[in-house]
This record gives C-alpha cells, structure tokens and sequence, in this order.
C-alpha cells in the first residue's frame, strides 16, 4: 500500500507549472528489481517530468541524484523508469530543462501552424504530426482534396505564423476535471478514465484543442518558425517539415559553419556556390571521359602483351596493383573484341587490386573444363582467393600473398 495517492495525469505539476525546473515530491513506491531492461519503476506523488503523451516525448532528468530515463502515463498513473532504486520519501527533482524546452516549441508551434492552416484561405486540417528529434512534421490529406502544397503557400503560411508570434498572442491552459463521458474529446486515450483532468489549449482568438503537453504562455515564446521541404507519403497526403525557436538557431548555426568551410574550398561566398560547383561539376565529368579513354587505350596496351605471351604458352597473367574491377572488365572486353581466346586451348587469369587489400580476379577461356582447373590451381596457391563460375570464372582475394607462385604452379599444371 502506498502512502500517498498519485495526482492523476492531466492534473501533475509539469502541466500546471511548465516553467519548473525543481520540484520537491515524495517517492511513494519503487520496484524491488529492475525489469528486464534494467529498469526500476519509480512511483511519485506528483512530477515536473512530463510523462510520453500526445504526440510529445516524455522529459528527463533526475530524482535526487538518480537519472531519469524514461516517464511514462499508465492509465491515470504516472511511472518513472531509473536504473537506481530510490527510496521512499522525500525526494527532490530536477527538469532536463533544453530537452523540455525543445518539445514545448516544437509541441506549441504544431497547434499554431495546424491552426493557421485550418483557417481561412487554405482550410487545410493537420491529420497527423510527429515531434523528431532533429525536425518535426505534419501531415496534410492532399490526396483525398485533391491539393498542392506549393512553394508559395509554404511560404505564405510561414509568414503568416511569424507575423502571430511578434504579436505575442496569449497560449491559455484550461483545466477541467474529466467527469462527464459524453463531453470526452476523440483524441483522449481510452484508457484514461476513472477520473483526470481534460486539458484545452487556447492560441487566443485562433484554436482551442485537447492535449496533455506542456505548452508555452505566448506565441512570442517560439521565437521563429522556418518551414522545411515536403514529402509524398501514402494515398497522395504530404508531410511539412518544420523548425521552431531554438531548433532554426541550431540549424542556422550548422549551415553557417558549413557555409564558411565551403567558402574555404571554393574561395568564394556563397552567392558563387551553385556556378562554382557547377564548374566543378562539368570538369569532373570531362576528367572522368579523358580517364576512361586513358584506360581502354591502356586496356589495349595490356592485351596485346597478353596476346604475345599467348603465342608462346598455353596461359597468361595480368595483374594490376592499381587496377579495378572496371578495368579487367575493359581488358576482358578487348580480349573478346580480339577473339584470342576463342576455339582453343587458351586461359587468361585477370586480377586487380592492392597487395594487402586484395580484389578481383578473373579467369577467362574457351575451353570451360580448362577455365575451372584454372580456377581451382588459383585458389590452391592464393589462400585468400574465392569464387566460381562456368565459362568465366570470377572470384575475389582478401590479399594477392603469394600472386608471385601462380605463374610457376599454373606451368607445372597447365601444359
């Protein structure tokens, strides 16, 4: 039996006062072992530490000097998961007060631009949103009214929503016990009975919704809005991604280091980004044309000493230490093109690749009986080597140890 009732969710301290950081409650029960996760499940009689609900991530902190990794609503209860008993008794707690902060912004600026959406001109409704760790979303039904969500809209409504937050329009809390089930708001949990509060959220002169979140008192609280790209999702809805308050410094902050490290490389502002990677980007593809012809006219090269010691024996071997898959795929290429290796006797062993590292390697003939002894006297000598395969037979070595052996051992087997 506990010595306290809990103060039901809808009613807790961190809904009542969202400004507290520092609380001083009684610890009413704690697990006597951890769950399975390594959890204890701390009771306290009322909390700062808002527990996961309504779309917003639950707060963190500590009591006393035990962390607080998790909060979670359990009907009308109220559960703390620490990884550290704690006693019971008086306790005192303390709010991860940015992580806090962050969903207050995020949480608050979700109902206002829902809310400048809803109204007039758009009359758009928000079907769903999702509060993320880097940046948040709403989801809009374009698909079933047939919208577009333009560049200029977005950039209306951002507008628009900025505008209300200089103005400093009042965020009014109201609080009523949860006493009457036909007045219950569809969005309540249905688990969340017996009793409560109902919680409404009043951006004044513009929306009143339910929700359980802690939420700022004016709009002036969220500093900025900055709307991000869009994204297509099932049956033709679209999601916006927003920034609120803090979360468009930091990214500001992010992109402007970035900004200066690119101005660096370029030697330019950015205003001479976009022309001067362009340029970048026209010369990569020329050096990668001019590299591509330097290659097959080495490919060329290489085939025709492959040709020559073909002439004298039954086998040859190239082997490229700065080579790549792409480029025996230009010798193989040759090698066809030239037929020396059609209707006869002949095997040719490609690979490629640094000594330590390894890489491709490629045995070719004819003759399909030849090219898989071929294949097995390769992987005899070079440990590292695996592969298969008919007519062609393609393998992979971890290192060429040993590459240096293969010539003597494929004379000795190959006659």
């Amino acid at each position: 039996m506990t010595a306290q009732k809990q103060v039901s969710v809808g009613n807790l301290h961190c809904q009542n006062d969202t400004f507290c950081r520092q609380f001083t409650t009684e610890c009413i029960s704690c697990s006597e072992k951890p769950d399975k996760k390594g959890f204890y499940q701390v009771e306290l009689v009322d909390t700062i530490l808002f527990p996961e609900g309504g779309g917003q991530p639950c707060d963190t902190g500590y009591i006393d000097n035990v962390k607080v990794y998790n909060v979670q609503r359990q009907k009308l209860a109220h559960v703390h998961y620490t990884k550290e008993p704690v006693s019971v008794g008086l306790v005192s707690l303390r709010l991860d007060w940015s992580r806090r902060w962050d969903h207050m912004q995020q949480h608050s600026g979700q109902h206002l631009l829902s809310a400048v959406l809803e109204q007039e001109p758009y009359n758009i409704d928000t079907i769903s949103w999702s509060l993320g760790e880097k940046r948040s979303f709403i989801e809009l039904p374009t698909g079933t009214k047939k919208l577009a969500i333009t560049p200029e809209l977005l950039k209306e409504v951002e507008t628009t929503v900025n505008q209300l937050i200089v103005e400093n329009v009042p965020v009014i809390t109201h609080s009523e016990e949860a006493n009457d089930e036909e007045a219950r708001p569809d969005s309540l949990p249905k688990d969340y009975v017996g009793g409560g509060h109902i919680r409404t959220i009043e951006i004044q002169g513009l929306d009143r919704n339910p929700c359980c979140g802690t939420h700022i008192l004016a709009l002036g609280q969220l500093q900025c809005l900055k709307l991000l790209n869009t994204e297509n999702v099932r049956g033709g809805n679209t999601r916006v991604f927003f920034l609120f308050g803090q979360r468009v410094l930091e990214s500001f902050d992010a992109s402007y280091q970035i900004t200066r490290q690119i101005t660096n490389l370029l030697s330019g502002g950015q205003e001479t980004f976009v022309d001067n990677i362009q340029k970048i980007q026209q010369q990569n593809k020329e050096n990668m044309r001019r590299a591509k012809r330097y290659l097959e006219q080495l490919a060329n090269f290489a085939v025709t000493d492959i040709a020559k010691t073909l002439e004298l024996q039954k086998f040859a071997i190239m082997y490229k230490e700065d080579g790549d898959m792409e480029f025996l795929g230009m010798v193989a290429n040759v090698i066809r093109d030239r037929q020396l290796l059609e209707n006869n006797d002949k095997v040719v062993i490609l690979a490629a690749g640094e000594k330590k590292t390894g890489g491709p390697i490629i045995v070719s003939g004819s003759d399909n009986d030849l090219v898989q002894k071929t294949g097995k006297i390769v992987m005899k000598v070079l440990s590292e080597v695996k592969g298969g395969g008919k007519g062609r037979w393609q393998g992979k070595a971890q290192n060429w140890n040993g590459i240096e052996n293969l010539e003597k051992a494929l004379q000795d087997e190959i006659k």
